[in-house]
């Protein structure tokens, strides 16, 4: 009797298993070429609001709802992967500047920083995605601070694969405008 109870609870325990856990990760989006004039350009670290800082990818809701789909998750913080992805961007739109994450191992001196305040940067319930920041560039020995609001949005659709694509085309966009401050 023991033995057929065990050999159903093991047979019951195999049987509940979770879903796969997919990871996703931004990817750098080429945009047009603008030379560079060998700056060394440090991104500093991308401000998000908490509400972005989930582990899961943002899901598509309304306005007041902040969901992530539980087995979708990003391969790495939201923040650090926007510095990281930026710092791409820039290096492929600005091949004759050096580009630099800060807080990195390399500790070169910047001419220029860029620093980026995200506001929002999720699906709305139709799954189109909405990025609005504030991104600022000065120079390092001076404070002659430009700013610029950035609004853009693109349709993601509701499936995580589509979200990440769009999300990355989007900061591709916000990158294309730095470099224009730059």
């Amino acid at each position: 009797m023991r033995r057929r109870i065990f050999l159903l609870g093991s047979v019951a325990l195999a049987g509940c298993s979770s879903a796969p856990v997919h990871n996703y990760q931004l990817a750098p989006v080429a945009g047009a070429i603008r030379g560079g004039t060998g700056l060394r350009i440090v991104v500093r670290n991308i401000d998000i609001p908490e509400a972005l800082g989930q582990a899961g990818l943002p899901k598509p809701g309304g306005a007041y709802e902040a969901n992530s789909f539980a087995n979708n998750v990003w391969a790495a913080p939201l923040a650090g992967m926007l510095q990281t992805t930026l710092v791409q961007n820039l290096s492929q739109r600005l091949p004759g500047d050096s580009v630099l994450a800060g807080g990195g191992a390399i500790g070169a001196a910047p001419d220029i920083y860029v620093e980026i305040n995200v506001l929002a940067f999720s699906p709305d319930a139709s799954g189109n995605i909405s990025l609005q920041a504030q991104l600022a560039t000065r120079h390092a020995a001076a404070q002659d601070w430009q700013f610029r609001n950035f609004v853009a949005s693109a349709a993601g659709g509701t499936m995580p694969e589509g979200i990440a694509a769009a999300m990355s085309t989007l900061w591709g966009q916000a990158a294309d405008a730095v470099a224009g401050m730059v």
